[in-house]
């Protein structure tokens, strides 16, 4: 009984931390209560950060058009002032990027 309750309130747990990331607290409490409370906070960590749907890289600033550009060699995201992509080493020439609609 107490393992169960222990399981519950750790659930709990994850139900705020995927609140405060942006993420559905509902749907993150039930994952947890079928999977494991710890798998998903590892899960929670993994996937980045959503604010007020918009997407934010590593540092934390948000993904723009104005600040971000997409290397035309492998696609990846770097910043508009870079001059080689960190991902391929390839020389950027500045493009519009388009998000994804989630």
């Amino acid at each position: 009984m107490e393992v169960f309750l222990l399981w519950l309130v750790f659930s709990i747990v994850v139900c705020l931390i995927a609140s405060n990331r942006g993420r559905s607290a509902l749907g993150w409490f039930f994952l947890s209560v079928l999977i494991s409370p710890l798998l998903s906070v590892l899960l929670l960590l993994v996937l980045p950060k959503i604010t007020n749907g918009s997407y934010v890289d590593a540092s934390g600033e948000k993904i723009t058009p104005e600040t971000h550009v997409r290397c035309p060699d492998c696609k990846e995201l770097v910043r508009a002032d870079a001059r080689k992509c960190k991902h391929c080493g390839t020389a950027l020439i500045p493009q519009k990027i388009d998000l994804p609609k989630w």
